[in-house]
């Protein structure tokens, strides 16, 4: 009779398939980043570029209602915030409390 190789599973009658052997110590890990991740790079990215935008008109407003509060300089903050708060919490490696 041959020789069983770790990782392989006996079936009946003789043959045998490949299977994972659950107490492997070689298998590799695989970590999935989350999705906010991502999510909180592209809100940091557009905030950056809607607040550069904002600054740039800022002595020459567009002639819109409400132009002189200045929006995109505002959005741009909180856009520039807001991905920051999801970049740094879901950063791929950060141990979460469960």
């Amino acid at each position: 009779m041959a020789e069983e190789k770790p990782g392989e599973v006996h079936k009946g009658g003789g043959e045998k398939t490949a299977g994972v052997d659950a107490l492997d110590s070689k298998t590799e890990q695989h970590h999935m980043i989350p999705v906010w991740f991502f999510v909180g790079i592209l809100l940091l990215v557009y905030g950056v570029l809607i607040f550069i935008q904002g600054l740039a008109e800022w002595s020459h407003p567009p002639d819109t209602v409400l132009s002189n509060l200045h929006p995109p300089v505002w959005w741009g903050i909180l856009l520039i915030l807001l991905g920051a708060i999801f970049t740094v919490k879901h950063y791929p490696g950060r141990k979460r409390k469960a």
